[in-house]
């Protein structure tokens, strides 16, 4: 599993989390990421 979040998706990582907080932070627990695109990229005939 890959241990750092590449600097394509860190960005963009970041700007969503910061709306994510703007409405939920008295309640948000976590972020957690999911996919191709945060275990490797997409490749063909995946997601």
């Amino acid at each position: 599993m890959r241990e750092a979040v590449i600097a394509e998706v860190s960005t963009q990582l970041s700007e969503v989390v910061g709306v994510i907080e703007r409405h939920l932070e008295p309640t948000l627990l976590a972020v957690h990421l999911y996919g191709s695109a945060v275990d490797g990229g997409l490749k063909p005939h995946s997601d």
